[in-house]
């Protein structure tokens, strides 16, 4: 990997068509819905009148429109000065420079990135089934948090790295666990 290129890891083609899906269940329900009020403009009187149909059909418009837009681009990329994630849950992508990393927590198919931001320490999270390349991803990620001196540490199911302390790193120890044995 070098310091230009980026990789770049799509979403899965699943995700887009399930966002498409959506989008198809809220054109059935306002189609259905303006076909009732046609055809029976009293229906305007019942449950098709309630403000929480149309909020309802307004979430589906809008969160099957964000998937299916936001699966235009990767879900996250690598560079030799950042990560990149745009999680589906999140309006904003998160841009993570290297050096603002402090450490990584994957349980199953979930990927914790800690990192410091100006206002404090913050985290994003991805669901690692979203990503087309998962393996690869990892191991690029892998590779570069290791390359900056983080050490890798496994706590039941869960897999961590962090900074390995100046001490530890000197004498090649691997990082303590809960216990205060090396791991």
């Amino acid at each position: 990997m070098s310091e230009e290129q980026a990789t770049e890891f799509p979403f899965r083609p699943w995700v887009r068509r399930a966002g498409w899906s959506i989008v198809l269940v809220a054109g059935f329900a306002t189609a259905a819905i303006l076909a009732a009020l046609l055809l029976s403009p009293a229906a305007r009187f019942g449950w098709i009148g309630e403000r929480f149909v149309w909020v309802y059909i307004g979430t589906l418009w809008l969160g099957g429109l964000k998937i299916v837009l936001d699966t235009r681009r990767p879900v996250t990329e690598i560079d030799g000065q950042r990560l990149v994630v745009r999680s589906l849950h999140q309006f904003v992508t998160r841009r993570i420079g290297w050096e603002a990393i402090r450490g990584t927590e994957q349980s199953g198919d979930r990927l914790i990135v800690w990192f410091e931001a100006p206002r404090g320490m913050r985290f994003v999270a991805l669901n690692l089934n979203l990503i087309k390349g998962r393996r690869e991803f990892l191991r690029q990620l892998e590779e570069k948090l290791v390359s900056m001196g983080f050490a890798e540490r496994t706590v039941e199911r869960s897999r961590y790295f962090s900074p390995r302390d100046s001490a530890q790193a000197k004498r090649g120890e691997e990082s303590p666990d809960a216990n205060g044995r090396g791991i």
